[in-house]
């Protein structure tokens, strides 16, 4: 249960890393539907801020330059502001507050964006702004605003045919003896004209902004969804990560504990018959083995480092690795370790103890050896070299069958030791002669050192 619960640990923790890479909801981010939202508010609220000011200036326009009486000029405001406010209050949310997705082309771009509501604003628009110009020539400078509005509730073709009906309604009116803004006939009809144009050419730009903000959109739902992806791809190879680190713990702590401590229970109960003293020292064996297996098993459900790098250093945690299983298996071993090694990360000085704990462990199951030698030096002030050797039976490393191996147990571990080489940067190397013994050497590059000293000799 303690290890599934470190595996989710390092889950979440690979989900939040890929969030934060990837602008996603951590740390204060937003994600891309959040910031497209927000960007969407603030255009609203900035088109509202346009038409409040639009508005209040030509109702100021009508109350204080035109010449009809306060009762026309009451009503022709009411009637300008009657389809604005039913515009910001009903139609522009609904363009910029809800978070919908576009993909489509222009020919399928909806006539209203809005649906009925939008309809029923055009309707509004035919109505009440030529009545209200009809009662107050100063109200057709209300197209300030209403223009923009059609543009935002339609797309291009619908929304330049309205303003082509509203001011076909504004010549019809100025023929049938209307003036507005004071001016004669043919200057109201170079207005007319000249909104026109301008509205197509203002509303072009609208559609062109429409049609970038659909694509943009439509490009930030695929970068989300390629994220949700990645996300789920990354939990998934976190997850993948972890098990194989977990399988290559226990295999190197808990099932190398628990072959030596079944090899010495069989040893004991042999000797439980006529050497009493020899069995109680492999049982005290198997007790102490036991007891830095569970070590080990704690630290790494803690993710931290084995139990014999628990506050001691890489040279003296080799040194009892060595001589301990030395004493469990009965063959003599010499350990050639630098002096004063250079500065390791943990994990590297982790790798360099599993590699050779996996070694020794090799050695006593197969080899039958009889003499291992152990060596850790600098061969370079850049290379650190660590090489184990016995004199044991050997295998012909040129015919090995590894799948053979894995499925009988036994080649995991050689796999397992090159892994940890190039996890710390190094290579393995493994050269076997039957009859002849086995050498494993594990070259690991380790940072210059700032002034160039002699390196310490070697312990031996």
């Amino acid at each position: 249960m303690k290890i599934t619960e470190g595996i989710n640990r390092e889950n979440q923790q690979q989900d939040q890393l890929s969030m934060n890479l990837n602008g996603d909801c951590g740390d204060g981010q937003l994600d891309a539907t959040a910031r497209t939202d927000a960007q969407r508010q603030r255009l609203h609220n900035t088109w509202n801020w346009y038409f409040i000011v639009e508005a209040g200036c030509v109702v100021g326009a009508n109350c204080f330059f035109s010449t009809t009486s306060m009762t026309y000029k009451f009503v022709s405001s009411f009637l300008i502001l009657l389809p604005c406010l039913f515009f910001m209050i009903l139609v522009l949310p609904g363009v910029y507050d809800k978070s919908e997705r576009f993909d489509r082309q222009t020919a399928d771009q909806p006539v209203s964006k809005t649906g009925s509501y939008g309809w029923i604003f055009a309707l509004l628009t035919l109505v009440c702004l030529p009545m209200g110009a009809w009662l107050d020539g100063t109200a057709i400078l209300a197209q300030l605003f209403i223009v923009p509005q059609l543009f935002i509730a339609f797309s291009y073709l619908p929304a330049l045919g309205l303003v082509g009906v509203l001011n076909i309604a504004y010549l019809a009116m100025a023929l049938a003896g209307k003036r507005f803004l004071s001016t004669d006939l043919t200057g109201n009809l170079m207005l007319m004209i000249l909104v026109v144009v301008f509205s197509a050419m203002i509303g072009k730009s609208f559609n062109v902004l429409a049609l970038t903000n659909g694509h943009n959109q439509m490009l930030l739902d695929k970068m989300e969804s390629q994220q949700k992806t990645i996300r789920r791809l990354s939990r998934a190879e976190g997850a993948s990560i972890e098990r194989e680190r977990v399988a290559n713990e226990m295999h190197d702590t808990i099932a190398q504990s628990l072959t030596s401590i079944l090899a010495l229970a069989r040893v004991a109960h042999e000797e439980l018959i006529d050497d009493i003293p020899a069995a109680q020292k492999h049982l005290e064996m198997i007790a102490s083995t036991s007891k830095g297996s569970l070590d080990d098993t704690r630290r790494m459900i803690a993710d931290s480092v084995p139990a014999d790098l628990d506050g001691r250093d890489l040279k003296t945690a080799l040194e009892r690795t060595v001589h301990s299983t030395a004493a469990k298996t009965g063959f003599q071993s010499q350990c050639r370790i630098q002096r004063t090694l250079p500065p390791l990360p943990k994990q590297t000085e982790v790798n360099l103890l599993r590699i050779v704990q996996e070694s020794l462990t090799n050695i006593s199951k197969h080899a039958n050896a009889q003499h291992v030698q152990v060596s850790l030096l600098l061969k370079r002030p850049e290379l650190l070299e660590l090489q184990i050797k016995d004199d044991g039976c050997g295998f012909d490393i040129q015919n090995l069958d590894f799948q053979e191996m894995e499925k009988a147990g036994h080649g995991y571990g050689l796999r397992n030791m090159a892994k940890r080489a190039q996890d710390a940067g190094g290579r393995c190397t493994v050269t076997s002669v039957p009859g002849q013994g086995t050498s494993i050497t594990v070259n690991i590059p380790v940072e210059r050192p700032s002034n160039t000293t002699q390196p310490d000799k070697e312990e031996r």
